[in-house]
């Protein structure tokens, strides 16, 4: 199975993706919602979906391919300002905090991140 997943993980590189995140408190209330674009760099099954956005920043996503669905063609925009025509794929993850957002300043809060397995909607 590992290996399965390893096979699917390596297709992902060289593809470009936009990424739909919501973010929610404690008790399930929206923070924010961002979407992100970029082109899948690294992937591996212990660190997760490595994208290089626009703007050369990484950003790293669980390694499940649940969320991963092919991309209807249209030009979609980032919460940057950034376009990408014709990506790859739609990613969209809803990511919960799990704890207090009271602790002391500088210590690591923790979030559930939980994908998206409805195909997204487009228009």
């Amino acid at each position: 199975m590992t290996e399965i997943l390893s096979a699917e993980l390596a297709a992902l590189v060289e593809k470009s993706a936009v990424v739909g995140l919501s973010y929610f408190d404690i008790n399930g209330d929206a923070l924010q919602q961002r979407m992100l674009i970029g082109t899948v760099v690294r992937v591996t099954p212990s660190d997760g979906i490595t994208l290089r956005q626009p703007n050369d920043q990484e950003f790293t996503l669980p390694s499940s391919m649940a969320p991963w669905f092919i991309a209807p063609k249209g030009s979609y925009r980032s919460s940057d300002g950034e376009t990408l025509d014709n990506p790859d794929y739609l990613v969209t993850w809803n990511v919960h905090r799990c704890q207090d957002k009271d602790k002391p300043e500088g210590e690591h809060q923790w979030w559930e991140w939980v994908a998206n397995t409805t195909p997204p909607s487009v228009g």
